[in-house]
């Protein structure tokens, strides 16, 4: 349920906040929504793929054959000062800033009490004399205030022969009332290469191992959007259905890592270097009312919409970031405790407790 809500804020409108329940962007043009729901999102779409790829280990020794271990961690990546807002004036958008509004809007990681107010109008002739009518105008979404938000996960892992362990990830489709669903699976593993090295096998204390993880998650909302109560609007499908729209996600992140351990007693300090990689992929399915003007016969100069279908998607792609990873664990009989820290495209922290069974 947690994980569902925190998938939500990303991307899938139904945000704390509650600001884009309506799509409100989309009545100005396919292209200026896609431009504007690009930047609006930008920040968590790399928080969540900073996330996903955290929390895969906390030590380089493998389990012991047949071990098995059930660890839940809580990992959160935040973004950057210069990600909380974007520059409207500077989109080439063709809505136009309304006098007096501001040219800077919050991200969804943002927040701001005054925001850009875009207005879209259409010059028809009326028979020699022209006129701007106005057929759209909104205020752009303001963020929730959260510039970083945690990401729940459970994990197993369990020790198979030659100093390697396979972990899994998966949490079934689940269904959030009339808000929308989720699900996620991932696979990761981890071998042991200091056993194979000359004098580092020796050393008690050193462990070096590789390890590599992928992470999917696939997800999506309700949303709402109708067509605008406007004076003169002639609506050519009245009785025309909303109910088919969504917004659908899907998101991945892979990582491939050397980590290293040392082990004294109960204490573990581990760190890792490597690349990780996500992407996500966002798309409005459904049909959708697009607002224009009527420029010809007896409704000349009317405001009025289109319907389009699945009007466009979105995709955040980060490539081979470097990963630097340390981190800290301590081992009390069965359970574990671990905190660490990443640096890749997005500073990130994990804390988790697991329990080991034979």
């Amino acid at each position: 349920m947690g994980l569902l809500f925190l998938a939500m804020n990303l991307g899938l409108f139904v945000p704390v906040k509650g600001q884009l329940a309506q799509l409100d962007f989309v009545y100005g043009g396919i292209e200026d929504a896609e431009k504007i729901l690009q930047a609006y999102l930008e920040p968590y779409a790399n928080i969540l793929g900073s996330d996903l790829n955290a929390g895969w280990y906390n030590t380089a020794r493998p389990h012991q054959l047949g071990v098995l271990d059930v660890t839940a961690t809580v990992s959160w990546a935040k973004a950057p000062a210069n990600l909380l807002t974007y520059d409207v004036s500077a989109m080439e958008l063709f809505g136009e800033l309304a006098p007096g509004t501001t040219g800077i809007a919050p991200t969804v990681a943002g927040d701001m009490d005054e925001r850009s107010t875009l207005v879209y109008t259409e010059t028809v002739d009326l028979g020699g004399m022209t006129e701007d009518v106005e057929y759209a105008r909104f205020t752009l979404p303001n963020g929730t205030g959260y510039d970083y938000f945690p990401l729940p996960m459970a994990q197993l892992t369990v020790g198979l022969p030659f100093g390697t362990d396979v972990s899994a990830r998966f949490v079934p489709m689940v269904q959030l009332g009339d808000f929308g669903e989720i699900g996620l699976w991932g696979v990761g593993g981890k071998h042991s290469i200091s056993q194979w090295i000359p004098g580092i096998k020796e050393i008690e204390l050193l462990d070096i191992a590789v390890q590599g993880g992928y992470t999917k998650v696939s997800a999506s909302a309700n949303v709402n959007v109708e067509p605008l109560d406007l004076a003169d609007m002639v609506d050519p499908n009245p009785n025309f259905d909303w109910d088919d729209q969504f917004v659908v996600q899907k998101v991945a992140g892979w990582t491939l890592n050397l980590i290293a351990s040392q082990t004294i007693s109960v204490l573990t300090i581990y760190e890792g270097i490597g690349y990780a990689n996500s992407m996500v992929e966002m798309a409005l399915q459904g049909h959708y009312p697009i607002h224009t003007v009527i420029l010809e016969g007896e409704n000349i100069g009317k405001p009025t919409y289109e319907i389009v279908e699945d009007p466009f998607s979105l995709d955040y792609e980060n490539i081979n970031n470097l990963r630097v990873n340390v981190g800290v664990r301590i081992k009390l009989g069965v359970f574990t405790v671990h905190y660490d820290f990443t640096h890749t495209l997005y500073v990130t922290h994990s804390v988790g407790i697991g329990v080991s069974f034979r």
